[in-house]
């Protein structure tokens, strides 16, 4: 039956599987996300239904918890995961985020040039519309932030170390499906489209070997697609936005209540958005 201590522990690399590293980093994410959110609850009198401290509380959750199982657990560092060359960073950050805001821009006009969105107008917002904006944008940065750290950053990596990096992508995408198909208003088509966007940012990360680019594509999708253009974000309204406009076909077309990650439209978008990363990760291994 062999050394029961080799379930648990590598002998070759002393230290845990990779199994057990990502069962005791989901414990401790959890953990700790639930005891944020309890102790500000306690500090701060209660924690009103939909607010955004819920996704600060988590990204500083998931902060911690990488760190600590990067460091004791998988014995390698944070910057590790895809955090390193800083003189790439913003360049990445950049190009993710702009490519993110023209995808969304290109399923916009295109569902209103084929009537699957109708009374398009974009609004003037005054001054408090303003700063909803800016802090739409700032709640953006930090989901972005903590789910590429933790789908793209710890579980895929854990995942491939164990398993070899094909199927840890394939388990990654559908895992990251099935964890917004519990969103508002999800479909089976919106899961599966967000298993493909799943995709788009694993490919950012095995172009470039970074997370930067992943960590902007996820920011701009998320800011553009709803806070810029209207849209429900994963099933979610935003309350100001610069557009505005109503479905005006079936949902698998339009997006219906769940957005963009809805339609059929987007998934040519994202299959471009591919093409455009290879793009990119060519140009800048040449110019850097």
């Amino acid at each position: 039956m062999g050394n029961p201590k080799g379930w648990f522990v590598d002998p070759l690399e002393g230290r845990l599987r990779a199994g057990w590293r990502i069962l005791l980093f989901l414990v401790l994410l959890v953990a700790l996300s639930a005891g944020a959110q309890v102790g500000f609850r306690a500090l701060r009198g209660g924690l009103p239904k939909g607010s955004d401290a819920v996704f600060y509380l988590i990204a500083l959750a998931a902060t911690v918890a990488v760190y600590v199982c990067r460091r004791w657990l998988d014995k390698k560092s944070f910057r590790s995961l895809g955090f390193g060359q800083p003189g790439v960073a913003w360049k990445d950050l950049f190009f993710g985020f702009a490519l993110s805001g023209v995808m969304a821009a290109a399923v916009l006009a295109t569902m209103t040039f084929f009537g699957l969105v109708e009374n398009v107008r974009l609004t003037a917002p005054d001054a408090a519309g303003w700063r909803a904006l800016g802090l739409a944008l700032l709640v953006t940065v930090v989901i972005g932030y903590w789910e590429e750290l933790v789908f793209r950053g710890y579980l895929l990596q854990n995942m491939a170390e164990g398993m070899g990096m094909p199927l840890a992508l394939v388990l990654s995408c559908l895992l990251y499906g099935a964890v917004h198909a519990a969103n508002p208003n999800a479909t089976l088509l919106s899961s599966l489209i967000i298993v493909l966007f799943g995709y788009l940012r694993i490919y950012g990360y095995l172009a470039t070997g970074l997370l930067w680019l992943s960590i902007g594509m996820h920011i701009g999708w998320n800011f553009f697609q709803g806070p810029i253009f209207g849209y429900a974000a994963s099933g979610r309204a935003e309350e100001v936005t610069l557009f505005q406009h109503q479905p005006a076909a079936a949902d698998w077309l339009s997006g219906g209540a769940f957005g963009p990650e809805g339609s059929v439209v987007t998934v040519p978008v994202v299959l471009l958005a591919l093409g455009a990363i290879w793009g990119w990760s060519r140009y800048r291994t040449v110019g850097d």
